[in-house]
């Protein structure tokens, strides 16, 4: 998320501290915790893979507050970086989205004022969720841009590259998987702009985001994949964008919920409408 900008020009960037080295999908198992301490709550604990970790001036941490409750015990909280006691993991060594850094958010009986708390105890898993619907509307939106890239890529070399007399551009193999390729962004683009246009008007819109994310995801992967083979040797070496596509894609199945958790969202609201309509 982005802040205004602090008067030097600079937009202060936040982080979204959701993730822990031991759960990523089942985000109602907080193990960081904050613990009430008079006009204080003190933080403790690590988040993991946490995208822009290092450019961010302010975390959204959320921690449980009432472990009895499990995940109505979870609570969100604004933690800025520059709190004693809060540091950083080193950057991540990743496959591709290299110029975003990702690393753990350590928390050693961090500090912050009662009024860091975003709207009430207990609330935190409910805002993590619904930040996900819109989060994942970005990432199909990302994963839509690299599908894009990947197709001008393919398209462009297929129509200067010449084999068997021609440019390869004229033979049916390539033609199909040009086709293949943009009847996939499309699909995806068209799903994408659903559940963007349902969430400008603040309706709900939880299951046309996982729907648009799995489908725009899965096409931008398979985009990179196709116009690596169409460029052929040229695909795979740095020289040409195509091998970065195919990077940068993989990403887009795993994070801001996996495939699988798609896949769960989508079923479960499904059989949800149809046990109502009994």
């Amino acid at each position: 998320g982005h802040e205004r900008d602090d008067g030097n020009g600079k937009l202060n960037i936040g982080c979204f501290g959701l993730s822990e080295p031991g759960n990523g999908s089942d985000a109602g198992a907080a193990s960081v915790t904050a613990t009430e301490d008079g006009e204080e709550w003190i933080v403790n604990g690590t988040k993991a893979w946490i995208t822009n970790a290092h450019e961010a001036s302010a975390a959204i941490v959320f921690a449980t507050t009432d472990k009895s409750l499990k995940h109505k015990g979870i609570s969100a909280f604004v933690v800025p970086m520059d709190a004693p006691g809060f540091s950083l993991g080193a950057k991540e060594e990743k496959l591709g989205i290299r110029a975003s850094s990702t690393s753990n958010l350590i928390m050693d009986n961090v500090r912050i004022p009662k009024s860091n708390l975003i709207g009430t105890p207990g609330q935190g898993f409910k805002i993590a969720m619904q930040t996900l619907d819109g989060g994942r509307i970005g990432v199909a939106g990302q994963a839509l841009g690299i599908a894009s890239a990947s197709i001008d890529c393919a398209a462009k070399y297929a129509l200067e590259r010449r084999a068997f007399g021609k440019p390869i551009a004229e033979l049916q193999s390539v033609q199909n998987m040009i086709s293949k390729m943009v009847v996939a962004r499309d699909g995806a683009r068209l799903l994408t702009w659903r559940a963007a246009m349902l969430k400008d008007d603040g309706e709900r819109h939880t299951r046309e985001a996982a729907v648009a994310k799995l489908a725009a995801s899965e096409a931008a992967t398979m985009c990179a994949h196709q116009a690596m083979q169409v460029l052929g040797g040229m695909g795979y070496v740095s020289d040409m964008p195509a091998e970065r596509h195919y990077r940068d894609a993989r990403i887009t199945e795993i994070y801001e919920g996996t495939s699988e958790i798609q896949h769960l969202v989508i079923a479960g609201d499904v059989l949800k409408e149809y046990k109502q309509s009994y």
